[in-house]
């Protein structure tokens, strides 16, 4: 009796993930997104990436995506990562993010992400940044723009195509839109390098925010000021930030 009864239970759990996963479109599941025996959910999920109905992207983590006339769509990596680290902090990198900010029409051929932690593996199609010392970045718990916009600055020289006045001015007014918060990139910048710290500070001095430009620490050498401030339209202007 107890056999035939935890038989039924495995069906029952099977057919509820078989259920919900068929319903769903473009969506990243996990093992623990289901009730029931974990064996007899992983054993259903393995049953349905047999089928192709699911795409297994790493262990206990699942793309369902949704037919069309040109194939299936692609598992969405990033998605599933965002998922996975819950709260930690994900920001796009390199081309990635210059590309999103608007400061560059290069595709990234593959999607390179930063991450304030240390990266999970089994992500084929993602390149992951380490930014696990960068704390101040989790401390002051920036959302993915503000990851994404540190990143544009650290990378200005090598990664943005626009020339530095068209440049200058759309950071200007990413630090204006309201969603890149001032107050907690100043707070951040405290474990960012002296390129980024410099930066930030020369935008925050042309902006108009003189206060908290005090409040972010310049580059210490005399070389890492120059080639941080050599982005911008007039690199040798004087700041007067006090001191």
């Amino acid at each position: 009796m107890a056999r035939e009864e935890q038989e039924s239970k495995r069906e029952s759990t099977a057919s509820s993930v078989r259920r919900r996963v068929l319903a769903s479109r473009d969506r990243i599941w996990r093992t623990q997104d289901f009730d029931g025996s974990r064996d007899a959910v992983q054993a259903e999920l393995r049953r349905l990436v047999r089928t192709g109905e699911l795409e297994r992207i790493r262990r206990s983590v699942y793309w369902r995506g949704r037919k069309t006339r040109f194939g299936p769509t692609v598992a969405d990596e990033g998605k599933a990562l965002r998922k996975l680290l819950g709260r930690a902090g994900v920001g796009a990198a390199g081309w990635y993010a210059t590309n999103l900010l608007g400061l560059s029409t290069q595709v990234a051929p593959t999607e390179m992400l930063a991450i304030t932690g240390r990266p999970p593996a089994g992500f084929s199609h993602l390149r992951l940044v380490d930014r696990s010392r960068r704390v101040g970045r989790h401390d002051a718990r920036l959302n993915d723009l503000e990851i994404t916009f540190l990143e544009a600055l650290e990378g200005w020289d090598k990664y943005v195509e626009r020339n530095p006045v068209a440049a200058t001015d759309r950071f200007q007014e990413l630090l204006r839109g309201g969603e890149v918060r001032i107050s907690r990139l100043v707070q951040a910048a405290a474990t960012e390098p002296a390129v980024v710290r410099e930066r930030l500070r020369r935008l925050l001095v042309e902006g108009g925010w003189q206060a908290e430009a005090a409040r972010v620490e310049g580059a210490r050498s005399d070389s890492a000021r120059r080639r941080a401030l050599s982005v911008f339209p007039n690199p040798h202007a004087s700041e007067s930030v006090g001191p």
